[in-house]
C-alpha cells in the first residue's frame, strides 16, 4: 500500500471506487512466467490442458492480489479518503490514496482490511470446498484457499512494506504518539523479516537434509532483495521526516528588523547594527512587509551618498501576505513556505506583528539537510 500523487504508468483498465485499475506491464510478464511453471503436467512437460490449469492457478492468485488491494480501496473510502489507483505490478500490486491528516486508526486499519480480505477469502474457499464439491472445482477453490492463506499470512508480516508493517507503525504511532517512530520501529521489522527469509531459505536448501531448490533460493532472494531496499527508504524517509518535524521558523530565519520605507540607507544601517540583525525588512506606510534586504549588501552603497539613498534603492520587493508566524514549526512552517515558493524569494517573520526575522528560500535546504 502505497500514497502517491503522480500517476503511475501503465495499462489503465478501467476505475473502481474512483480509483485507476492500472496494470503494469511487468506484471504480464509475472503472470506469464507464473502460467509457465503452474503449466507444467506431471511428466515435466506441456499441453493445452495443463497450460489451460497454469492460466487458471495465475488467474486465481492475481484475483486475491487485486481482492486484497480492493479491501484496502474500500477501507479507504470508509474513513473519507480519496483512492486515487488500483496497481498490478511485478512483484505484486498496490493502493495508493490520499494519506493527508491522516490518524494512527485509520492508517492501522487500512493496513489491515487488505490481509483480513485474503482471511476471509480463504475461509469461504475452505467452508465451500467441505459441501461435497469436487473435480476441479474443489482443486480451483483448494488454490483459493492455499493462496488466500499465504497472502494473508505474507502481508501480515510485522515490517515495512508489507501490511503487518503499517499496522505496527499505526500500533505504535497511536501509543507514542509519533507517527516517525511507528515508521523506525516497522522498517526495521522489515529489515529483520528480510534477513529471516534468507535464513529461513539458507536452512531449508542447506540445513535440513533436502535436496536444494534452485527456485526457492530464487524466490527467496527476490523477496529479501525487494524487502530490505523498501525497509531501507522507510528509514530514509522517517531521517527527513524528523529534520522536518525540527525546523522552526525561527531555527529557518536570519535575524531582521523592519523599518519604515521612508528612512534612508544609512539610517537602515544603524537601526540593523544596534540590532544585530542581518536583513531589513521594509514596511509600507501600513505597516506590512513590502521588501527586504541584507545590510551587508546595503553597506556596499558608499558612505557619502547613503544619507541621501533612500531603501527603495536597495530593496528586494515582498509580495503581500508572505509573512510567517514566529511559533510555525514543522511541516506547517514548510507549507506555509511552499505557498510562495516561486513567487518571491523570502517571507518575514513576525513576531505579535513584529519582524523578527527574514526566511530565505536559498537557506530552507541547506538547513534541511
Amino acid at each position: 500500500m502505497a500514497q502517491a500523487e503522480r500517476a503511475t504508468r501503465g495499462w489503465v483498465v478501467g476505475r473502481m471506487l474512483g480509483a485507476r485499475v492500472i496494470v503494469q506491464w511487468s506484471s504480464l510478464v509475472t503472470m506469464a512466467v507464473f502460467a509457465f511453471i503452474w503449466g507444467q503436467d506431471s511428466g515435466g512437460g506441456y499441453s493445452n490442458r495443463s497450460l489451460a490449469t497454469g492460466l487458471e492457478y495465475t488467474a486465481i492468485v492475481f484475483g486475491s492480489v487485486f481482492l486484497h488491494e480492493v479491501a484496502h480501496a474500500l477501507a479507504g473510502r470508509a474513513f473519507g479518503r480519496e483512492v486515487k489507483e488500483i496497481v498490478l505490478t511485478l512483484l505484486g500490486a498496490h493502493t495508493s490514496f490520499d494519506g493527508r491528516n491522516i490518524s494512527a486508526a485509520a492508517s492501522g486499519v487500512i493496513a489491515a482490511a487488505g490481509p483480513a480480505m485474503n482471511a476471509v477469502l480463504a475461509t469461504v474457499a475452505i467452508g465451500v470446498g467441505r459441501l461435497g464439491v469436487t473435480g476441479g472445482a474443489r482443486e480451483a477453490l483448494s488454490l483459493v484457499a492455499y493462496a488466500n492463506i499465504l497472502l494473508a499470512l505474507f502481508n501480515a508480516l510485522p515490517g515495512i512494506p508489507m501490511d503487518g508493517g503499517r499496522v505496527l507503525e499505526a500500533i505504535v504511532w497511536g501509543i507514542s504518539g509519533r507517527r516517525r517512530l511507528g515508521v523506525v520501529v516497522a522498517a526495521w521489522g522489515g529489515r529483520v523479516v528480510a534477513t529471516g527469509i534468507l535464513a529461513y531459505v539458507a536452512w531449508l536448501n542447506f540445513g535440513s537434509g533436502h535436496e536444494p531448490s534452485l527456485f526457492s533460493m530464487m524466490w527467496g532472494f527476490l523477496l529479501a532483495s525487494f524487502l530490505w531496499p523498501a525497509a531501507t527508504v522507510a528509514l530514509r524517509e522517517a531521517s527527513a521526516q524528523g529534520r522536518v518535524d525540527a525546523v522552526t521558523a525561527l531555527g529557518l530565519m536570519r535575524p531582521a528588523i523592519g523599518l519604515r520605507y521612508d528612512v534612508s540607507v544609512a539610517a537602515a544601517l544603524r537601526e540593523a547594527a544596534q540590532a544585530g540583525a542581518e536583513e531589513v525588512v521594509v514596511l509600507s506606510a501600513d505597516g506590512h512587509p513590502a521588501g527586504h534586504f541584507a545590510a551587508s549588501g546595503a553597506a556596499e552603497v558608499p558612505p557619502e551618498r547613503r544619507d541621501a539613498t533612500g531603501l527603495a534603492a536597495v530593496t528586494i520587493p515582498l509580495p503581500r501576505g508572505a509573512e510567517v508566524s514566529s511559533d510555525l514549526a514543522g511541516r506547517a512552517v514548510l507549507e506555509r513556505i511552499r505557498e510562495w515558493w516561486g513567487k518571491t524569494d523570502a517571507v518575514a517573520v513576525l513576531d505579535e506583528g513584529e519582524v523578527v526575522g527574514v526566511v530565505l528560500f536559498a537557506d530552507v535546504g541547506e538547513r534541511l539537510k
